[in-house]
């Protein structure tokens, strides 16, 4: 950013921003012997050094209204724009019984772009009317505890995306609770 005319005075300095990195370059290497109080040292300017980084960060983008181009010219690591991300349809929906009895442990594949899943679920054969039950679950995977032995569930399970996104996966029958 040194002689840049989209940025003629940086806050901080470029000045005081390469002493904030020479300092902690310096204090890196001599935390290298393992010595508590170097370590401490290099710690604080570390802190020192992140706190400089982002009122230079902030200035530059302020100072650039935004333009990417501009900011392209500070040298800086850019954020990647975001792109929206459509959901697919969950894949590889399956249920085997869980380790204890009465449990069933439901796995689907990975998907990007997933906040969370909700596992839903109610005995099988699906009645009209039927109360389904729904497991949340940030994972791909859920473990479904407390079932019925010797009976049967009906499985579904919904992508949760940003946006309150929500696509819909098939509809799993287990195998017999044990």
């Amino acid at each position: 950013m040194t002689n840049n005319p989209d940025f003629p005075t940086t806050q901080p300095s470029m000045e005081e921003y390469s002493a904030a990195v020479a300092e902690f370059m310096d204090l890196l290497g001599k935390a290298g012997s393992r010595d508590t109080q170097a370590i401490n040292a290099k710690n604080i300017s570390r802190g020192v050094l992140i706190n400089l980084s982002i009122t230079l960060g902030n200035y530059a983008e302020l100072a650039s209204n935004g333009v990417r181009e501009v900011l392209a010219g500070t040298n800086l690591p850019l954020r990647k724009l975001s792109e929206p991300v459509v959901l697919g349809k969950p894949s590889n929906f399956r249920c085997t019984n869980g380790i204890n009895p009465g449990e069933l442990q439901l796995k689907i594949d990975t998907m990007d772009g997933v906040v969370s899943f909700n596992f839903m679920y109610t005995k099988y054969p699906i009645v009209e009317g039927a109360a389904w039950l729904t497991e949340s679950s940030s994972k791909s995977t859920c473990l479904i505890t407390g079932l019925e032995p010797g009976t049967r569930y009906a499985f579904r399970v919904a992508a949760i995306g940003t946006n309150e996104q929500k696509v819909w996966g098939e509809t799993l029958q287990s195998p017999f609770v044990q």
